[in-house]
Order: structure tokens, then sequence, then C-alpha cells
């Protein structure tokens, strides 16, 4: 048996880091198994242990360290404590109370996305640090120096931890939440790419699946979300009154609630993108109503098609055969289709709720851009400056 004990930097006897042994099984690869001690409410400590995962899935001592981390500050964090609470402490609480709490209703991708975070980066830098003694200039100088994450990823780090501070708040583990005075914004290094209806036409045009070719179609002429697209259902659709009504939405191996209650309206198709659906519908073996619009075939229609494949190994490349020099993702069209309406006069309300944002100052501040040719016609107004008038004979 091998045994590897977790180093220790504790401040009071009742915060443990436990100990991870590697046992031989009858059958099949050595296992590591994590134990630690329970302490009873009259102060008995209880040895208890749980299975880590095989050796074939966590080759190295350091692998399975870093697979129990999550659990170690769960563990510790049902234990009493004494004195300051540490960020990997409160985590702990906040995984065993709030992280999973149905009224809270977070998503599993969410939730995903909270570990994630928390373990690559939060408790790695911020873990033994005392609530009390986080700084706001502190976490903005380390977020700031993540110059390999997007300014969007950065501010969900922030994000994340003011979630953490205000459960720590609630339970009155802390008295303030430093991550309020944290300046970091979301906006991306670089303008992102509008696409003109004759851009998209021409990748479209490029595409060879028909899937994904109508995919392409439906999210510039509706603006759904990625998500949104890939969790559509033929039942979600009414194409004889030219209806669509987004009912969930598909992220990875999860489905997951809409964004926001906007989300979930009904959006009006035109006869013509009706008329494509249905075609569409005809065509692709998977066409019952509880059955995926854009059902992978390499699934036999269990699942969606998996978009971020289509996007590197389809789209990209279509757009590149189109000469169209852009970096496009999926949410292009539905940026695109929030300019293009601006651009032709639409009203803030209109595309608001053609786009389902919760508010107009989104549909203002994030999507619609003005084109080039616009913002020129706009200048083009005050020319009568630059008259010279002719001086008297």
């Amino acid at each position: 048996m091998e045994r590897v004990t977790l180093s220790t930097t504790t401040r009071n006897h009742r915060y443990q880091e436990g100990t991870i042994d590697r046992s031989p099984r009858v059958k099949g690869a050595d296992v590591w198994t994590y134990r630690w001690r329970d302490i009873q409410e009259d102060g008995r400590r209880v040895q208890r242990k749980q299975i880590i995962g095989d050796v074939d899935r966590y080759p190295t001592k350091a692998d399975a360290k870093r697979a129990v981390e999550n659990l170690r500050a769960e563990i510790n964090a049902r234990q009493e404590r004494l004195g300051k609470m540490t960020i990997e402490e409160a985590w702990g609480h906040f995984q065993a109370n709030e992280l999973r709490d149905p009224d809270v209703c977070r998503s599993e991708t969410t939730i995903e996305n909270y570990l994630t975070l928390f373990k690559a980066h939060i408790i790695p830098r911020w873990g033994k640090t005392f609530l009390s003694e986080m700084k706001a200039v502190e976490v903005e100088s380390w977020l700031r120096s993540l110059h390999h994450l997007a300014p969007s990823s950065r501010a969900k780090l922030k994000s994340r931890m003011y979630t953490l501070f205000e459960h720590a708040k609630r339970y009155e583990f802390c008295d303030r939440n430093p991550m309020g005075s944290v300046r970091q914004g979301s906006k991306p290094r670089i303008k992102p790419a509008v696409l003109a209806l004759e851009e998209i036409r021409a990748i479209m045009d490029e595409i060879t699946t028909p899937a994904i070719r109508v995919a392409v179609l439906v999210a510039a002429a509706t603006g759904l979300r990625r998500s949104e697209l890939r969790g559509l259902k033929w039942k979600d659709l009414d194409l004889d009154g030219g209806w669509l009504t987004p009912s969930r939405g598909s992220v990875n191996k999860y489905l997951t609630n809409l964004k926001n209650r906007p989300s979930a309206a009904t959006i009006p198709i035109s006869e013509a993108l009706a008329e494509a659906l249905l075609m569409w519908r005809k065509e692709t073996p998977y066409r019952a109503d509880d059955d995926w619009v854009f059902a992978s075939p390499a699934t036999s229609g269990r699942s969606p098609y998996w978009f971020d494949a289509a996007l590197t190994r389809q789209l990209r490349p279509a757009a590149k055969r189109a000469k169209v020099n852009k970096h496009i993702g999926w949410h292009t069209f539905r940026r695109s289709l929030a300019t293009l309406l601006m651009k032709k006069g639409e009203g803030v309300k209109v595309v608001q709720e053609l786009m389902r944002h919760a508010n107009s100052k989104i549909t203002l501040d994030v999507y619609a851009q003005g084109d080039e040719e616009a913002k020129r016609a706009a200048q083009n107004h005050v020319n009568e400056l630059f008259i010279v008038p002719s001086k008297a004979s």
C-alpha cells in the first residue's frame, strides 16, 4: 500500500488535509482512496474514506490530489469552525449548501463552470487567504495578469468570486464583499464581426452538410443563440402558423434552462423560412415531434449536432472558401441580425423583442453595430461646415 499525506498549512486542529492511499484490488487496477476524520458533536473523531478513482483515470499521486480538492474543501466546510474562514473553506461550504440548491436553479453547465473556475484558477491562487484579508486591488491586479484569458473569462472569475462572498455574508462568515469594488470589464479585445446578407449567403453556399446549412439559415433569420438552436425540437415549431418557441438549451451533454424569461418568447418566422424548415423536415430521418431539428446521425438522432465541431470543421472553412475574411462564430449570426434590423430603421423595442433581450440597453450597446457606410452617410450631414463662402465682389 502506497500512501501520500497531503501538505498541511492549517491554522487550527479542525482543518484537515486528509491522506490518499493507493490500494490494490483483487480484480482491476489499483484505486486511490481519500481518508479523513469527521468530528462528531461529542468531540469524537470518526474515520471516513471515499474512493477517488483508479490509477487508469488518475495515474499519479498529483492527479489524485488534484481530483480530491473540491471534496476536501466540502468536507472541511461541514466541520465546526473557529476563528477566520479561508476562501477554500467558504468554497466548500458553498458547494455543500448552495451550488446545487434547487431553489437557485443553476443549470448543470453553470455548476460545471463554477467547479472548473474554482479548481483551475481561484483556489490555487486564493484558497488559503482569509475572507477578511481579501483586497479588491489585489484581485484586480491578479485578473489583469491573466493575459491568456479573454476579458469575458476574467469577468466570469470576478462574478463567481462575488457570488461566493455574497454566500459568505449570508452565513455571517464575513461582513463585506470586496469583489464589488473590483474593476473588470467583459468587452472583447477586438470588435466582433458582423456579416452582411450576401456574406451569409456565400458562406451557406459553401457548406456541404444540409443540417448545418439549415442551422445557419435559422440562426441568421431568427437570432437564436447557439444553445437554443441546438436545443430546438420539431414540437417547438408551428410551420403552418409561422412561429417558433424556444423551450430549452443544449450545451455539451446537458439540457439547460433558457438564459432569461424573455428568451422563451415566441418568434415569428417568415414563409420562406417555414418552407425551408418544412423541406428539411421531409429530408431528415428524424422528423418526429420530439426529435431534434438538427439531430446528429452519428448518435442515431439521440442528440443534436455538435455545433463546436461544425464551426471549426465546416463554417469557418466555408467562410474562407467564400472569401469572407472575418472571424466568425455562431453568435455572429445573432449579432448580424440585430445590426441589420437597426440599419433598416426598425424600432429599438421591436429589435429588443425579436432578439429577446431583457432590456433595450443590451440591444443598443452590445449587438447593434453601425456599418461603415451608414456612419459615413451620417457624417455627411455636416458637410456644409466645410463649404467656404465666396467673397463678395
